[in-house]
């Protein structure tokens, strides 16, 4: 009756199912939007963790808290005088929003770099995860601050 079905052939034409390959068609390249966001991501992301080690440090070895407070939380330091103590670290929290600056642009390009077609979208995803990271943690602060006042 069937001869497919007697010599247990279950498919004719098994080539129907690979795809055809050219010889002529390169593989997807990586774009470099996304090796650009990517890159930029990694630097900020440990610029970020350097320079908050680095303010942390500074003021806590050059700042002495119980002159500011004492332990009933009544002010032991006039505010000139605290603002005059705290002015030589106010250079370094000023790096702060050229990073937020910098992680926007890495977020941008890895946007970009996701709408392109024909290249591979690894960097590009590891770019806007990476740069999304600092923009929500600092969304997140700002709702906190927003919320306990």
């Amino acid at each position: 009756m069937n001869e497919q079905h007697e010599n247990h052939e279950q498919f004719v034409n098994k080539k129907a199912f690979f795809p055809i390959h050219n010889s002529t068609e390169q593989p997807l390249r990586h774009s470099r939007f996304g090796i650009a966001s990517f890159v930029i991501s990694m630097v900020s992301i440990i610029s970020f963790l350097i320079l908050t080690f680095v303010i942390t440090a500074l003021v806590n070895q050059f700042f002495d808290w119980s002159a500011i407070v004492d332990e009933n939380g009544k002010r032991l330091m006039a505010e000139e005088e605290f603002v005059n103590k705290i002015q030589p670290y106010i250079g370094y929290l000023i790096l702060f929003p050229l990073l937020l600056g910098l992680v926007l642009i890495g977020l941008i390009l890895g946007i970009v770099a996701l709408t392109k077609p024909g290249y591979k979208k690894v960097f590009a995803v590891l770019g806007i995860i990476l740069n999304g990271l600092p923009l929500l943690l600092v969304l997140l602060l700002m709702i906190i601050g927003f919320v306990t006042i």
